[in-house]
């Protein structure tokens, strides 16, 4: 029997408009956040339950009738979890007690300064020469650490000029740099070869907030976790139903929107979110660059943040289950191109619940927690650009009981590799119509052909195994060659493959 599940939508530090006054506004932070709260219907009630038994142990903290994220104020996680009181403590270790194996958890940030430099390299592609979501998170980046203002002016202001704007203000950063070449080297180069890419640029572009992003991770979600039959409730805000309209948009067909005092799931999707964006910006801001100067000097956490007790570490320990361990998917979480300040939260919770108790994070002199934690965030981010060179798209598979399972061009694809038939190539020239090039998770070719209007995957010979590779690299690289013919020569025992 195909179960049911329910899906309660909120949001955080979302935009209505992007404009200049938004930017530059004192509370301004540059990602939206949304998280999404579900479990099967047949749970509701066990998990209803423990939320509104929760919301009535702290009805003194309502406001107008509702329990809100509101009740914990950014101040308070000034230096993370270890700013807390008592009080809030308690406060969050009861709610992240409810979050257990029976509620399913989806999260997406989003850069909005990310969305609007894709309007201006709205029709640039990855190639084989040129790399342009690194160019594009490296130009996010340093408009989201550095602000500068006259950039930040030149997206509303005076877009005309904007690539101009630009070109200025990496020559200058490349200037600044070289007063500490080896901390900026990485930097420096990037930086040189955006001003390469400036030269030729489409600078026509509006500037219009899509809230489709918001729900494109979670329809992969779906498909990942095999879940066909479902609900999904969005908190209603104003008459426009621009939420609605965008979750309708990427193909979600079950959706309504709800008044979040009435819909105990939406409150519980709201408090999870609000402390999640508490933490994000709290990050950001201490490992922001105060100016372009201020880019020279290595930027680490305070000691304020490591000087916790018992009770906080296990705060961390509680979060980093949540994130990290409840119910995990590959797109349980769903980023943009720039995502550091997701990578460095979910660093920051990994490093601190490495440790067993308070004294083993005392046990390290509290100057150097700053200095560890920074090491391992480089390595994380090295590891996401790895990530990022990849230009290879990653699908989800549905969940289920079959032994297979059918790929993109709709081939049935066995799990086990051992019984994918074998690609038979007869001796001569053959030819065939060969629709992608990849690899099982053994490691072994497979390659998928249109034949007599059929769509197969098969098993390469050993043989081909190198040319199977290469063209693998190639697509990675941004220069995918198929759907081709390729015509496969058996010359008894070598086998020869051309693109044709």
């Amino acid at each position: 029997m195909v179960q049911h599940f329910n899906f309660f939508y909120d949001e955080s530090e979302h935009s209505r408009k992007i404009n200049h006054s938004t930017i530059v506004s004192e509370n301004y932070y540059d990602n939206f956040i949304t998280t999404i709260v579900g479990w099967q219907t047949a749970d509701e009630k066990i998990v209803l339950k423990k939320y509104l038994d929760f919301e009535e142990k702290y009805s003194d903290r309502k406001s107008d009738g509702e329990l809100k994220s509101t009740t914990l104020k950014k101040r308070q996680f000034k230096n993370g979890f270890a700013s807390l009181n008592r009080d809030n403590i308690e406060f969050i270790l009861d709610l992240f007690s409810i979050f257990d194996d029976n509620v399913l958890l989806y999260f997406s940030i989003t850069s909005k300064i990310e969305y609007i430099i894709n309007q201006l390299f709205l029709n640039y592609k990855n190639n084989i020469w040129e790399d342009m979501d690194m160019m594009r998170y490296s130009i996010v980046k340093a408009i989201v650490m550095y602000q500068p203002e006259e950039i930040i002016s030149g997206m509303y202001e005076n877009t005309g000029e904007l690539v101009q704007l630009l070109k200025t203000f990496f020559n200058k950063r490349i200037n600044v740099n070289k007063t500490n070449p080896k901390l900026k080297e990485h930097e420096t180069l990037a930086f040189t070869q955006i001003l390469i890419l400036l030269d030729d640029i489409n600078v026509k572009f509006d500037i219009n907030w899509n809230y489709d992003i918001a729900f494109h991770g979670f329809k992969k979600y779906l498909i990942e976790k095999d879940i066909s039959k479902y609900s999904l409730f969005l908190d209603r805000e104003g008459d426009d139903g621009n939420t609605l309209k965008a979750a309708k948009q990427v193909g979600l067909t079950f959706v309504t929107e709800v008044d979040s005092k009435e819909i105990t799931g939406i409150r519980m999707a709201d408090m999870l979110v609000g402390i999640i964006s508490k933490l994000l910006k709290s990050l950001h801001e201490e490992l922001r660059y105060d100016s372009i100067e201020d880019g020279l000097n290595k930027k680490i956490l305070g000691e304020g943040w490591f000087n916790l007790n018992e009770q906080q570490l296990f705060l961390y320990k509680q979060l980093t289950h949540i994130i990290c361990e409840v119910n995990n998917a590959w797109y349980k979480s769903f980023c943009g191109i720039y995502s550091d300040d997701f990578i460095i939260l979910v660093s920051l919770l990994n490093y601190i619940s490495s440790f067993d108790t308070v004294n083993e994070i005392k046990a390290v002199d509290k100057k150097m927690h700053g200095e560890h934690f920074n090491a391992y965030v480089c390595k994380e981010l090295e590891s996401y650009f790895g990530r990022m060179e990849s230009k290879l798209p990653i699908d989800p598979i549905p969940g289920g009981k079959k032994d297979y399972f059918y790929n993109q061009r709709g081939a049935k694809v066995f799990f086990n590799s051992s019984k994918q038939p074998l690609l038979k190539i007869n001796e001569g020239c053959n030819i065939f119509n060969v629709l992608s090039v990849g690899f099982s998770n053994d490691g072994n070719a497979m390659i998928t052909i249109s034949e007599n209007k059929n769509f197969l995957c098969y098993r390469l010979p050993k043989e081909l195994f190198e040319w199977a590779m290469t063209c693998v690299a190639f697509a990675n690289r941004g220069d995918n060659v198929f759907p081709s013919k390729v015509q496969f020569t058996k010359n008894g025992d070598r086998y020869y493959a051309d693109v044709l």
